[in-house]
């Protein structure tokens, strides 16, 4: 079941970066981590070019709440993941996340 809800928060994330983003950067979700049943999640993000991680990472905090009601309108996660949007550790490095997370 875990892993069912990962890939639909991997596709719905995918497909909601290629729709609000500005394209000048290339923003790739490379894992998603769910905590506390699935009610945290984690976005991994892999960017091109790197110098812009923190930038597109900033921009996809920013538009969390937004998220949130694109995987309400077009999955069927209940409840809502409270959702954290954070460069790949294993592509970009460590950012440390946001603070008002």
């Amino acid at each position: 079941m875990k892993e069912r809800a990962e890939e639909v928060l991997v596709q719905a994330a995918s497909e909601f970066i290629n729709r609000e983003s500005n394209r000048n950067s290339m923003i790739t979700v490379t894992n998603v981590e769910t905590r506390n049943r699935s009610k945290h999640v984690t976005v991994f993000v892999s960017v091109f070019p790197e110098k812009e991680t923190r930038a597109a990472c900033d921009f996809l905090n920013r538009k969390r709440n937004e998220f949130r009601e694109y995987l309400k309108k077009h999955t069927r996660l209940h409840p809502l993941p409270i959702v954290t949007f954070l460069p790949s550790p294993v592509v970009g490095g460590v950012i440390e996340p946001p603070e008002n997370i």
